[in-house]
């Protein structure tokens, strides 16, 4: 059964002949079902790693062997911890289990990869380990230990044909309590020549790299945070150099993981077009095909991003200011997404809440009320993102540090935390 499948992947197209893993190339495979394949033992084995100091943990493994030749295949990889050590039940299984007899022992982390490496993310792993073991914030453990495995799937529509999984490796973690809710909806950011020609070398988000916005009403999945966000401004253009760069008007766009291996560039050197890199070779700079407004929206499940004219009517209000409670109810300037020379709509402001405060905030025209906007049932609502009302309420945060934008185009405002 598990050949008929895999031969039905192959006249379907799932598999490819030209895989990131490896250089083989068989014109004629003969196809087999793995039995085995080396996650490879990271350098930092014998250390201790503190989860909530660690962006991501960096994974290397072997290519299954699904061809008799090794030849490469588009199989896809995803990465399972598990403080056990038995890999019975996940915490999706669980969850879907209505009688709550299946109790799970290990977790999938959302992230996939169709290469042999991944940085696996130390905040799913922390929260995967919170999840499984029942920790409240009084009992977690000083060290933990956690197993790490990776499984390799072919991928046809939703299902996972030929599934195999690597070996196990134990590693000794430093874990952390983090509250269990939804999953915090996944952001990418802007950089390049229409923002400044800066490109995230230093991945400060609020300085090299802006935050796209969260669409208004959108319903995020509640265990990954997929979705749709969207960005709205004026856009140049330009012609393409030898490298599929545009002076000026180039663009691109990264993950939250700021791997450049898997940005949004453009097809090839063709204007107006979006792709994801997904660990492909580069492509040119995203430029629009014509100066104007657009949307750019990205679906985060997939991963697919389109550019479309914006056809709305626009208001130029020159600057946009935020007050609040933080600068006693006075005009402090909002910086420009947009920063050459060029029509802006988009704005943001980097505002540090002190611990054990609040702070309440508008956006406005400068020097009157006459125009302002808000948002929320009540002042000081807590909303990290919505559509603002003319003269709404007064938008509430929490202590901490925020890249806070707001859009005069659409009134759409978005929150991210640093």
């Amino acid at each position: 059964m598990k050949n008929k499948y895999m031969m039905g992947a192959l006249l379907l197209g799932i598999i490819s002949l030209f895989a990131s893993c490896s250089d083989d190339n068989d014109s004629n495979p003969t196809l087999i079902q793995p039995t085995e394949f080396t996650l490879n033992t990271p350098e930092y084995i014998n250390s201790t790693i503190d989860l909530e100091k660690s962006t991501g943990l960096e994974l290397t493994w072997s290519q299954p062997k699904y061809t008799a030749d090794n030849a490469p295949i588009n199989a896809t990889y995803e990465v399972q911890v598990s403080p056990t050590n038995t890999f019975t039940v996940s915490t999706d299984e669980a969850a879907a289990d209505e009688s709550g007899e299946k109790v799970p022992d290990y977790a999938v982390l959302s992230n996939t990869t169709q290469k042999c490496d991944i940085s696996a993310s130390a905040e799913e792993m922390d929260k995967a380990l919170v999840k499984i073991l029942k920790w409240t914030e009084e009992n977690v453990p000083a060290e933990q230990e956690m197993y790490v495995r990776v499984n390799a799937y072919i991928l046809e529509g939703t299902n996972h044909l030929n599934p195999v999984a690597s070996n196990s490796v134990k590693l000794n973690v430093k874990p952390y309590y983090i509250e269990l809710k939804d999953a915090t909806p996944t952001m990418w950011y802007l950089v390049g020549n229409m923002f400044g020609a800066k490109w995230a070398s230093n991945k400060s988000i609020g300085e090299d790299a802006l935050p796209m916005f969260l669409k208004p009403n959108f319903s995020y999945d509640k265990k990954t945070g997929a979705g749709e966000i969207e960005y709205t401004n004026y856009f140049l253009t330009g012609d393409y150099n030898e490298k599929a760069e545009v002076d000026g008007a180039g663009f691109k766009i990264m993950p939250s993981s700021f791997n450049w291996d898997y940005s949004m560039n453009a097809d090839g050197a063709t204007k107006g077009t979006i792709v994801n890199r997904n660990g492909g070779s580069d492509g040119g700079h995203i430029v629009a095909p014509e100066e104007g407004y657009y949307t750019i929206t990205i679906n985060t499940a997939d991963n697919t991003a389109k550019m479309e004219k914006y056809e709305g009517d626009v208001n130029d209000y020159g600057t946009i200011q935020i007050s609040g409670s933080f600068n006693d109810w006075t005009d402090t300037p909002m910086l420009p997404y947009n920063t050459e020379g060029v029509k802006n709509h988009a704005w943001y402001y980097v505002m540090d809440v002190p611990a054990g405060e609040t702070a309440q905030f508008k956006f406005k025209i400068a020097d009157s009320w006459e125009t302002s906007w808000g948002y929320g049932a009540e002042d000081g609502a807590i909303n990290m993102y919505g559509k603002c009302d003319a003269g709404g309420k007064n938008i509430g945060l929490a202590e901490g540090k925020y890249v806070i934008s707001f859009n005069d185009i659409t009134g759409s405002f978005s929150i991210v935390k640093l």
